[in-house]
């Protein structure tokens, strides 16, 4: 999701620092280093007042997928599985997102399937605990953005079907105090752990290396994206 992307306000206030680069740089290294740790620490600040601190999942009914044909291909695997279709929801404050909900009530995993109009597709598998904390496995590739400490998260290749990554995350997953959840809560669960993600991030706040980290994504992203158009 681009739930942690800078805003367009930044993206602007970044395009004007690349293009002063050349004033800055017969500057001292340590004063223009100092500059630009103040500037992207305003930048994050001003990116996480953009970002809603907590969300709500609606059914969709009737989803309009761009690729519907992919959605249903990363889907059948889990159903065969044992995996329950909890249907699609939209997310209220987040334009462009569906989030096709799948859970398996022997090993009370979640499996999110999400497309935004604009990032694309990805998957997410999820494991619930006692203690608050969560396991995922994700093909969203490192935003560069810091996740908190109960929000264990590992990283899978896209397109790896969705199938092998059900195993894979069995077997990185914590085995003790999983959190027996109905699928009745599956929602309320991804919205709860939403939640606390941002409440962590928004009391920690976004360093000026996220910052940069993200930056540094979204200009080669847009590169490559004008280099295919």
């Amino acid at each position: 999701m681009e739930s942690l992307t800078v805003s367009s306000h930044a993206l602007i206030i970044i395009g004007v620092l690349a293009a002063a680069w050349m004033f800055l740089k017969l500057a001292p290294r340590l004063f223009v280093r100092q500059v630009f740790r103040l500037i992207f620490r305003a930048i994050g600040k001003d990116a996480l007042t953009n970002v809603p601190e907590q969300i709500h999942l609606s059914r969709a009914p009737a989803p309009q997928w761009n690729d519907p044909a992919t959605i249903q291909l990363q889907a059948t695997p889990l159903v065969r599985a044992g995996f329950l279709d909890q249907g699609t929801y939209s997310v209220d404050k987040m334009p462009g997102v569906l989030v096709r909900i799948l859970f398996q009530p022997a090993t009370y995993v979640a499996a999110h399937i999400t497309e935004h109009s604009r990032a694309g597709n990805w998957i997410e598998l999820a494991t619930r605990y006692t203690d608050g904390s969560s396991d995922f496995l994700t093909t969203l590739p490192d935003q560069g953005i810091a996740a908190p400490p109960f929000a264990r998260t590992a990283r899978a290749q896209k397109g790896t079907p969705t199938d092998n990554l059900y195993q894979q995350h069995l077997s990185q997953r914590k085995s003790s105090a999983i959190k027996p959840v109905n699928q009745n809560d599956v929602a309320h669960e991804f919205e709860d752990a939403y939640m606390r993600y941002m409440v962590w991030k928004n009391n920690k706040g976004l360093t000026p290396e996220e910052v940069a980290k993200v930056t540094q994504k979204w200009a080669k992203a847009k590169q490559q994206a004008t280099g295919r158009s």
